[in-house]
């Protein structure tokens, strides 16, 4: 044997072996891994969802709102809007975005309730007037009622951190107005009805003694529209004590302008805008 044959020979016994090894080596640190491979399992029973009540979404509410020159009653539908607190929290604090429609009736300050006089006893029954001819407003040349809807929003400044506090709301509304001009009937001496007509009341006063009014029941086939727009801005107070309850109280000022003067007294100027402060009372619920 030569010595080319030999040094082949040894060269791939090396060779060999040293792949052998390599594949060995690499199969004991794959194994090596493996053992040394945690695995963590969590053996720990799952807490139970404890299931809140269903969150508020809708708001309904009717009120009544004294004047300083009359008084509206009106209907509320208003949207919940959620803060980004913790979820205990959501129904005590919130926002509404809010549609209303309200009636009303607006009176001048010049307006003085007087009674016919018939020689009789001097007292009279101001509840029964009111489906009567016995009570009228001397000088009365309109009646003015309006009609309003307008959108709000009420902005949480103070809620509720107890179901039994009070929250505070800043609440503003705004909208379409539109005045509703019934004439004022009168009952004179002279027999049948009358009604004042501005510019020629002086002479209508002066020729004729009136002995009633007839209020509410006459004139309703007259009625004149005049559009205007309305504003209006206060604070309320919630004082409700369920959570799917609404009481509250609400104080502020309120502006209101027509597009054409409105005539409410002879011998007073006509007007088209009006400001006045309120007080309303609200019941409702939410849902």
């Amino acid at each position: 044997m030569n010595l080319f044959v030999k040094f082949s020979i040894i060269f791939t016994a090396v060779v060999s072996g040293n792949i052998a090894a390599q594949a060995q080596l690499k199969k004991m640190q794959y194994r090596n891994r493996v053992a040394d491979t945690v695995v963590l399992v969590n053996t720990q029973e799952a807490e139970a969802k404890v299931k809140g009540p269903k969150p508020l979404r809708r708001e309904h509410a009717i009120g009544f709102r004294a004047n300083t020159d009359g008084w509206n009653a009106y209907y509320n539908y208003g949207i919940i809007k959620k803060n980004d607190g913790p979820k205990y929290e959501i129904d005590r604090y919130f926002d509404v975005l809010f549609l209303q429609l309200e009636i009303g009736e607006k009176r001048h300050p010049k307006e003085v309730r007087d009674f016919r006089y018939d020689g009789g006893s001097s007292f009279q029954n101001p509840l029964l007037s009111l489906f009567s001819t016995e009570m009228f407003r001397y000088g009365k040349i309109n009646t003015f009622y309006q009609a309003k809807i307008g959108v709000g929003y009420k902005k949480l400044i103070a809620g509720k951190p107890e179901p039994h506090t009070v929250s505070i709301h800043w609440s503003t509304v705004g909208g379409v107005s539109l005045g509703l001009l019934k004439p004022y009937y009168f009952q004179t001496d002279a027999g049948g009805s009358i009604k004042l007509n501005p510019d020629s009341v002086a002479q209508q006063l002066g020729s004729r003694q009136f002995l009633g009014g007839y209020g509410f029941r006459r004139g309703w086939d007259e009625i004149k529209v005049v559009p205007g727009l309305h504003l209006r801005s206060g604070l309320k107070f919630d004082y409700a004590d369920r959570r799917q309850r609404l009481a509250g109280l609400e104080v502020g000022v309120n502006a209101e302008v027509y597009f054409q003067k409105i005539h409410q007294m002879a011998f007073q100027d006509p007007k088209s805008f009006f400001f006045n402060a309120y007080a309303s009372f609200e019941l409702g619920w939410k849902k």
